[in-house]
């Protein structure tokens, strides 16, 4: 036969210097290593207890073998002798290397010496006497030293060699289907030899290929057991095979000029068959049509300790471990994962019977696996009650421990079923408890049965307890997923039946899935939603808010349970002309290893326009019944004064007063006058504040000076109740701050009133004014009063709010006064604060900036009603325009002290227009409230016609300047200071 393939050197590599070049692998993975890496250097561990494995990994090239008790790859760091193995395995790979270098080297020099050989000949037939005789010798010389080169190499061909254990019958038949008209006739079953794979596959393969080349048009293979050995005969029709090489198989390089067929291919494949203990022969067909039989004979496994090995490699552990965890990913039925753990345990020990029981509800069992025992006695034990004395399996079940019964005919557990155990032929019984990976829950239990008498080994304990545990894997899955496709079903059950919109929406907004209720919420049926994005039906306004949100729960899918506050907002689409409004509750979910938007969208159309009308409706009660208390309480507090004012006039109107009494009078008016002053600008300011148009004018304020002021106000109170009022206002320590004079003046009468009002008959109440950290000035007011309570400090500020003691159940007061304090510093830029004791007192405190100018601004003292002004006015005349007679006679009477100053008035927009027109007129007072015309339109008039002339301003309304009005020379209030009033009527008249 001629030859079809070459014997080229496989490539060798780099000499390792160091054992971290060697592999270590367990037993299963030596041969598949050695196949891909023939030159790399091989450490196997191998079971402490199972010689046959180090026999395995031996034979497929494991260059040292090493028992352990861990086989976990990966994990050997501290086993015993590790790292000597690695370095023996690299000095054994190194010496291999080295001779398959020297094989190769010989090689090289027998091929120059043929070269010069064959030089040689075609010098002596061209030249020689003789040149038959000398081309027969050297052909003879030629083939003798190839005969040497090939076995030479022999060494380094062996030594890539991986041995395992083959099944002849699956090999020739996979082979054989790759060539065509081949007939293939094998036996049933499996036949078993050691051998490398790659070169038995080549060597069949090789003999089909050689048959063909021989111009056979009919080839058959076939393999046929003898004995102890198994032939593979390769039989064809060809032209058959010279004397020479039937005599001389084994022999490489026999040629035939006329047949072409002998050469290194049978060479090798006997080669090969010898290495193994067999042999390869060359036979004339004693049948026709056929003309040759090529039969390759290997020695097949036998014996106990073979049949072992090739049990143990057709179903390794590995491998069986792998096949079951396939079944159990890919959701296989349980009882088909159940029945390989069986299957494999029962090939690795020998004439066993094993089964699966399965504990329900923590009671009996039952079986889920185990086909080799009789179906009769399956059906017997089928739901047996766990507990001591239920045999082995229920026995323990019960006690969670493994349980052996070496004769089931005299273990006191086997009492109730002995009987049935020996009618079915069964003498042994070794069961162990499943139990789950977590919380040592008992899933059932594994039994191996034997027909004699037996116990369980090292190896077998070994091989048990791993299996045991796939089982406990394959059964927690089967539930996990069980209760997984439960949820799915009743999700997707909720899913479809839900009143709410629900929708799986991809991170970029496009719909996943929808339900039928978001497609009637949007308005479009499923095959529309499915291609669209969420955020195309929402307000294009409303499109980036949600937007921000899902980015916020992208970035963190990360993390912990992710969720976003429910949105509302309005959809595109109107309906009946009216927006529809929705909100969005938006979780992030993995669905197949992908995060995606979990959405519930809710029409909320009908209950948010509910709302409104709801909360509009008690907004309007609160403000009614707010309405009703406040004017009730600004009632009291407005009757108070004017009763003090009307019963003084009335006194002085039917009774002769003298001198001082009718001083007293007056000064009581005065002081209820001017106490209902304060209120209504008390009231005005907080309306002004809650309408931001209250005008704050801050300037260096003598604190000295303002807290005299509002002493004095609060002192007479104070006396009433007999609380001693004092404060420190020593001349050395005055304090200039940053403030509004009024506000301060409204601010600290606020506070000393509060303390007065809260305090005991007979308490104290202490005024200081200090610098604090920051340089600030901080005025704090003392009192001996009954304290706050803590929960009570939150809601001082708040408008209409009065705090209630026991000795104040029905406090004084409108409530108005710390919420406009508060209001007030606020506006100054200043802070307030309290620090309260039950028991013991308050202490409320206000704090300021300091001012840079040590001068403080002084506004307003009524003693300077009578005092000459600060520089004597010109002549001036002032034109009072007023149509109320109250209010010229108050302007009459005070500038009566005032000589110098002409009175004029108009009654009248008209009249004040004329008189203007007719010139003469120094400063004008201007009311706002006249009959005929908006004093702010006049004012507008006089200011075009000439800006430079004095306009004060006076009303009894909002001190607020209109935007379209210029700004007066000063704007008065009503009821006004008189003092103020003259000092600025001095000022525009000097």
């Amino acid at each position: 036969m001629g030859d079809r393939r070459t014997n080229d050197d496989m490539p060798i590599e780099p000499d390792p210097s160091s054992p971290e070049c060697c592999v270590v692998v367990g037993p299963d993975a030596v041969s598949t290593r050695r196949a891909s890496s023939p030159d790399v250097p091989i450490v196997a561990l191998v079971d402490v207890a199972s010689p046959i494995q180090a026999v395995l990994a031996q034979a497929a090239g494991a260059d040292i073998v090493l028992p352990t008790a861990d086989l976990t790859v990966g994990a050997h760091d501290d086993i015993p002798g590790l790292g000597l193995a690695m370095r023996a395995a690299v000095a054994t790979a190194h010496r291999r290397r080295q001779v398959a270098s020297s094989s190769r080297k010989v090689r090289h020099d027998l091929a120059e010496a043929f070269n010069v050989v064959g030089i040689a000949a075609e010098v002596a037939s061209s030249g020689a006497t003789s040149p038959g005789e000398a081309l027969g010798h050297i052909t003879r010389l030629a083939r003798a030293a190839g005969a040497d080169a090939w076995r030479a190499g022999h060494a380094d061909r062996s030594l890539r060699r991986s041995l395992s254990a083959l099944d002849v019958v699956r090999l020739v038949g996979n082979v054989a289907s790759e060539r065509d008209h081949v007939e293939v006739i094998c036996p049933a079953g499996q036949v078993w030899v050691f051998a490398d794979e790659r070169q038995l596959t080549s060597a069949v393969d090789e003999l089909i290929v050689n048959a063909r080349r021989s111009d056979a048009q009919r080839i058959r293979v076939e393999v046929v057991v003898d004995h102890r050995a198994v032939d593979i005969v390769v039989t064809d029709d060809g032209s058959g095979f010279a004397d020479v090489v039937r005599d001389a198989v084994g022999e490489p390089h026999l040629a035939e000029a006329s047949s072409g067929r002998p050469g290194l291919g049978l060479a090798t494949i006997a080669e090969f068959a010898a290495d193994l203990g067999g042999s390869l022969t060359v036979l004339d067909a004693d049948t026709t049509p056929w003309s040759t039989t090529v039969r390759l004979s290997l020695p097949t496994v036998d014996g106990r300790a073979g049949v072992l090995a090739a049990r143990a490699v057709a179903v390794d552990q590995a491998t069986a471990q792998t096949e079951i965890l396939e079944r159990v990913v890919r959701q296989a039925p349980l009882e088909e994962s159940l029945e390989a753990i069986v299957a494999a345990i029962e090939s690795q020990l020998p004439d066993s019977a094993c089964s699966v029981l399965l504990l329900r509800d923590g009671r009996s069992l039952h079986h889920g696996a185990g086909a080799g025992l009789p179906a009769a006695y399956r059906q017997a034990i089928d739901g047996v009650v766990i507990g001591q004395g239920q045999g082995s399996c229920g026995t323990a079940a019960h006690l969670r421990r493994p349980v052996v019964a070496r004769d089931v005919t005299t273990d006191e557990n086997w009492i109730r079923f002995r009987d049935l155990a020996v009618e079915h032929g069964l003498r042994s019984c070794w069961s162990t408890p499943i139990v789950a990976s977590e919380g040592g829950e008992v899933l059932g239990t594994f039994a191996v049965y034997k027909a004699s008498v037996w116990g369980p080994d090292p190896v077998a304990i070994k091989l048990v307890k791993r299996f045991t545990y796939l089982a406990a894997v394959a059964i927690e899955h089967h539930r996990l997923f069980g209760a997984l496709a439960e949820s799915e079903s009743r999700f997707r059950s909720g899913f479809e039946g839900a009143t709410a919109g629900l929708a799986l929406v991809h991170l970029d907004g496009s719909l996943l899935k929808v339900n039928p209720s978001l497609s009637t919420t949007l308005g479009q049926p499923e095959s529309v939603l499915l291609t669209s994005n969420l955020l195309d039906f929402v307000h294009p306004e409303w499109r980036d808010q949600i937007r921000s949100a899902w980015d916020v729960l992208a970035e963190g899918q990360a993390v912990r349970s992710r969720a976003h506050p429910t949105i509302e907002v309005p959809l595109a689409a109107e309906r009946d002309d009216a927006p529809v409004w929705v909100s969005l509750s938006t979780s992030i979910v993995a669905v197949l290893g992908e995060w995606n938007f979990y959405v519930e969208v809710r029409d909320i159309t009908a209950s948010r326009r509910h709302l409104s009308e709801q909360q509009a409706r008690l907004a309007a009660e609160a403000s009614n019944r707010a309405k009703t208390d406040f004017l009730a309480l600004v009632s009291h507090e407005l009757r108070t004064p004017l009763n003090a004012i009307l019963g003084f006039a009335q006194v002085m109107q039917l009774t002769d007063l003298d001198a001082d009494q009718r001083a007293d009078s007056v000064d009581h008016i005065v002081r209820a006058g001017e106490h209902l002053r304060d209120l209504i600008a008390q009231l005005l300011d907080l309306s002004r504040i809650e309408a931001g148009q209250l005008s704050v004018q801050t300037e260096p304020v003598d604190t000295a000076d303002v807290l005299r002021e509002a002493l004095d106000l609060v002192r007479p109170l104070a006396t009433a109740r007999s609380i001693s009022l004092s404060d420190d206002r020593r001349s050395a320590d005055r304090h200039h701050v940053l403030a509004d004079r009024r506000c301060l003046r409204q601010v600290l009468i606020n506070l000393l009133g509060n303390a007065v009002k809260y305090t005991p008959v007979n308490g104290r109440i202490d005024v200081e004014v200090k610098e604090v950290d920051g340089g600030n000035i901080r005025i704090v007011v003392n009192d001996t009063g009954p304290g706050i309570a803590p929960e009570s400090i939150r809601e001082l500020f708040q408008p209409f709010h009065r705090l209630e003691t026991e000795h104040h159940a029905r406090p004084e007061g409108t409530g108005l006064g710390l919420a406009l304090t508060k209001r007030l510093m606020d506006e100054m830029g200043g802070a307030i604060g309290v620090e309260s004791a039950i028991g013991v007192g308050s202490s409320f405190w206000v704090e300021f900036p300091p001012s840079g100018d040590p001068v403080a601004a002084r506004v307003g003292s009524r003693t300077a009603v009578s005092d000459a002004p600060a520089s004597e006015p010109r002549r001036a005349v002032v034109l009072y325009i007023e149509d109320d007679d109250a209010c010229v006679r108050v302007m009459d009477a005070a500038l009566a002290l005032r000589p110098l100053v002409e009175l004029r008035t108009a009654r009248s927009a008209a009249d004040g227009a004329a008189q203007l027109a007719a010139g003469d007129v120094d400063l004008v007072l201007l009311d706002i409230g006249l009959p005929d015309r908006s004093g702010w339109e006049l004012f507008r008039d006089i200011r075009s016609g000439d800006p430079a002339l004095p306009v004060m301003v006076l009303t009894a309304g909002s001190d607020v300047v209109p935007e379209t009005a210029p700004r007066p020379d000063r704007l008065i209030t009503k009821p006004f200071d008189v003092a103020d009033a003259l000092r600025a009527i001095d000022a525009c008249c000097r």
